[in-house]
C-alpha cells in the first residue's frame, strides 16, 4: 500500500500545481480530447466556472462523505466480526452435538451373518464412469 502511495501523492500534488497555471486549451478530435489540435478540432471551453465559496463547499462534501465511509466501513466489520463469532459458536454446538450421537452406543445385532459380512470402506474422493455402448451415438 505504500508504493501506491507513493505514486498517488506526487501525482495529486502534481494536478494542484497544474490547476494553478493558466488553462491551456483542449480541442476536440472525434471522439477523443487532447490538447494539440488535429485537422476538423474544435477548442472546448475547460476552464472551472465555480467561485471560490463554491470549491470549498465541494470540498468539504468531499471531507464529509470520506469520514462517512469510514464510519461505514468501521460498522461493517464490526458486523462481519459479530456474525463470524456466531458463526463460530454454531459450528462449535454442531461439531459438540455431532460428538454426542456418536458416542452413544448403538444396539448390537446378534445375527450372525451380519458380523461376517466384510466391511465396505468408504474412498476419500468419489469417482464416477460410464461404460459406453457399442452401438451409441456419439455427442460432439
Amino acid at each position: 500500500m505504500k508504493s501506491f502511495k507513493h505514486l498517488v501523492i506526487p501525482a495529486l500534488l502534481s494536478l494542484g500545481v497544474c490547476s494553478c497555471h493558466a488553462a491551456q486549451p483542449v480541442y476536440r478530435c472525434g471522439n477523443s480530447y487532447s490538447q494539440t489540435p488535429c485537422a476538423g478540432a474544435a477548442e472546448v471551453a475547460s476552464d472551472d466556472p465555480r467561485t471560490e465559496d463554491q470549491r470549498a463547499q465541494a470540498k468539504q462534501g468531499l471531507r464529509n462523505d470520506k469520514a462517512l465511509a469510514k464510519d461505514m466501513e468501521a460498522s461493517r466489520r464490526k458486523d462481519e466480526a459479530q456474525a463470524l463469532a456466531a458463526d463460530k459458536l454454531a459450528l462449535a454446538r454442531a461439531e459438540a452435538a455431532h460428538k454426542q450421537e456418536v458416542k452413544k452406543p448403538q444396539a448390537k445385532k446378534d445375527n450372525k451373518k451380519d458380523s461376517k459380512k466384510r466391511k465396505v470402506t468408504v474412498p476419500e474422493f468419489f469417482t464416477s464412469t460410464v461404460k459406453k455402448k457399442a452401438n451409441a451415438p456419439v455427442r460432439p
